[in-house]
């Protein structure tokens, strides 16, 4: 679900992180945590009229711990004026992590809490058939009435009864094909 700009953007960045990249991912999720933890200081990371230079020292008290080539990433979308695109560019880049190290997020959502024991069946199953290593993330959403939603990046698979009705109702809102005319065929 991302645009070309942050797929590009996150594949350079991986490319130059090489080994590091598992790093460079922890780096970019607690980066990203600031938005939810201290959203004013994001938007003041953020805000239009804050001069580059200002920015990019704030990136350096951030991440003075941290990876240069972090820091370095930051800068170059301070730069193109990217900073805007920073969660996507994350949630991409922490994607392309996993994906090159055999790992498989899979998104879950069912009517109802789901036993531990299914939750690891269905995770082993995933796993065997993914040849990936699958971490779940389960939600609860009682509108889906029943059965599951399993997505993983684009894929998306609905077997919940509200699917399963929305297709039903979708196929009775079509017309009704036409039977050719009997006098018209003479």
């Amino acid at each position: 679900m991302s645009t070309h700009a942050s797929r590009t953007y996150a594949t350079a960045l991986l490319e130059a992180a090489g080994s590091d990249a598992a790093r460079v991912a922890d780096e970019l999720d607690a980066v990203a945590a600031i938005a939810t933890d201290a959203p004013a200081e994001w938007a003041a990371l953020v805000a239009p009229g804050l001069a580059n230079s200002a920015r990019k020292a704030v990136v350096d008290g951030l991440l003075a711990d941290g990876s240069p080539i972090t820091r370095n990433a930051l800068k170059v979308l301070i730069d193109n004026g990217r900073l805007h695109d920073f969660h996507e560019i994350a949630a991409e880049y922490r994607r392309l992590v996993q994906e090159q190290e055999g790992q498989l997020d899979v998104h879950v959502t069912s009517a109802v809490e789901l036993p531990a024991e299914l939750t690891k069946r269905l995770e082993e199953r995933l796993s065997s058939n993914t040849g990936k290593q699958v971490t779940l993330h389960a939600s609860i959403d009682p509108s889906i009435i029943g059965g599951l939603i399993v997505q993983h990046g684009d894929t998306l698979v609905d077997t919940s009864l509200r699917g399963r009705l929305d297709q039903l109702r979708l196929t009775l809102s079509k017309p009704a094909p036409r039977a050719a005319d009997s006098s018209t065929q003479n």
